[in-house]
């Protein structure tokens, strides 16, 4: 039991070389995923902005309309009345003068 507590391991130099050349892989890896992150995280900052800043145009967006009104000139009943009563006062207009011309 004690012997292999105490035992040595001989790597040749071959080995020792892919051990070390597997270390720069996993090294380089490493840099590779932490440049990742840092841009997966730079990202989702930044879409968090454009999120607050939609959400604040759409808060103006709606106090813009509530600010803009049609004006009375717009309005499409104001039109139907003064149609109805224009057409209301020309037909009458037209009867009128029908019946004084019947008199004549």
């Amino acid at each position: 039991m004690l012997t292999l507590g105490y035992s040595q391991v001989t790597l040749t130099q071959e080995q020792a070389d892919n051990i070390a050349k597997n270390i720069q892989e996993l090294q380089i890896k490493s840099d590779s995923l932490t440049v990742s992150d840092s841009l997966k995280t730079s990202e989702i900052g930044l879409l968090n902005e454009k999120l607050s800043l939609t959400e604040k145009e759409l808060e103006l967006a709606n106090q813009k309309t509530k600010l803009v009104k049609p004006s009375w000139y717009e309005n499409k009943w104001l039109y139907f009345g003064y149609g109805t009563v224009l057409s209301y006062a020309i037909i009458t207009l037209v009867n009128q003068a029908d019946n004084i011309i019947n008199i004549f």
